[in-house]
């Protein structure tokens, strides 16, 4: 191979570390350190490290640094081992992004380290019974190096893009089924990438896509954090003050705004810890999504602050109302309280009211119904 070979794959290599290196820097500055931020800062580091790696194997194949035996096996047993990583931190995210229960045990996350260690282990234990099957005459991988390597990083891709489809079957708001599918898709981008690099060219394809899907993920995973509440996955306050914003009065259709929050939160908090009242907020809001999802009118919800949360039904006169959908709401409520064993009961107090006629607006609706909400509280004694 020509010496410029080494230089153009090496600046290439380097010019997506750049990029991934802002990225990070980028995310750590303006990120919380949510698990599934760490996760993804983790992905950004393993990409890195691996195109390292990389920029090293194309030295030793430009002649650049030595052809021997240690150097050939150094380079391709580091990008074995660190491409498994990328997929491994990948899949990671992802479980962290759609809340996966494993994640909660410590175990059960070490048990996804299996099929790097066994890749490992395998690859590890055919070199040393044949060789051959791994490195031809030349000192090169042949085909059953490049098989084995893949074996590992496809059953996190693959796994990474089944879950997140899923997931974006399952979610109410556009912007995040937009973010799982792309998670999804994804690891399918790289492993393209990947085997095209691999079988057809040696250009460097695969550092290119792996950095330019990372950035368009990042851009469309900015955009998600706008409008979509941290904590409960549903829409924020500013997505809430838009919706209002756009909406407008129609004929033939009643327009309700419901504000709503948790009875006696500040008990549960204070009682059991803030993490405890993120549990019930997270309760709450995926019971929401569960009651609109057995209503057949078009319905938005919002998480409007704190344990307040926003809802706009739409619907006609055969529609599900709002005392019929605020029933379903508390039914599913008592459903999971006794499902999840909680120590305290897990219950919404609501107020409702109608969107009059072309004058009024949803943000003066959904006054009324905050107020209406506050009334009914006071009546009722019932403890913020």
């Amino acid at each position: 191979m020509q010496l410029d070979y080494f230089s153009v794959y090496a600046e290439a290599n380097i010019v997506c570390i750049i990029i991934l290196g802002i990225l990070l820097f980028h995310g750590r500055k303006n990120g919380t350190r949510q698990e599934k931020q760490i996760w993804y800062d983790r992905t950004i580091i393993a990409h890195v490290l691996y195109f390292l790696s990389d920029i090293g194997w194309a030295g030793v194949l430009s002649g650049r640094f030595p052809q021997t035996r240690f150097m050939i096996l150094l380079f391709n047993l580091l990008n074995y081992v660190l491409l498994g990583m990328l997929a491994y931190e990948w899949f990671m995210y992802m479980a962290a992004s759609i809340r996966l229960a494993f994640l909660k045990e410590q175990k059960k996350r070490a048990v996804c380290l299996i099929p790097i260690a066994v890749s490992v282990l395998a690859v590890i234990i055919v070199y040393a019974l044949s060789p051959d099957f791994l490195i031809g005459e030349d000192g090169l991988p042949v085909t059953g190096y490049y098989l084995m390597m893949i074996l590992a990083p496809t059953v996190y891709l693959i796994s990474a893009f089944v879950f997140s489809m899923i997931q974006a079957r399952k979610t109410e708001s556009r912007e995040e089924t937009f973010l799982f599918r792309l998670i999804g898709i994804y690891p399918l981008g790289i492993m393209v990438f990947g085997l095209i690099q691999t079988f057809t060219t040696d250009l460097p394809l695969f550092c290119f896509g792996c950095a330019i899907m990372m950035l368009f993920f990042y851009i469309q995973n900015l955009q998600t954090l706008v409008s979509v509440d941290s904590l409960t996955r549903l829409n924020n306050r500013g997505q809430i003050n838009r919706y209002m914003g756009q909406s407008r009065y129609r004929e033939n259709t009643k327009t309700y705004a419901m504000m709503m929050d948790i009875d006696n939160f500040k008990h549960i908090n204070d009682t059991y810890g803030h993490a405890e009242g993120d549990r019930a907020l997270i309760l709450v809001s995926e019971v929401l999504k569960q009651a609109a999802e057995k209503t057949r009118s078009a319905v938005f919800i919002g998480r409007y602050g704190g344990d307040e949360f926003s809802v706009f039904l739409f619907c006609s006169e055969n529609d599900v109302q709002p005392d019929q959908f605020l029933e379903t709401l508390r039914m599913l409520l008592r459903e999971r309280q006794q499902k999840e064993q909680l120590p305290y009961p897990l219950n919404i107090s609501a107020g409702y009211d109608l969107l009059q006629d072309k004058n009024d607006t949803l943000a003066a609706t959904l006054n009324r119904a905050d107020r209406k909400l506050y009334e009914y509280k006071r009546a009722a004694k019932i403890g913020r």
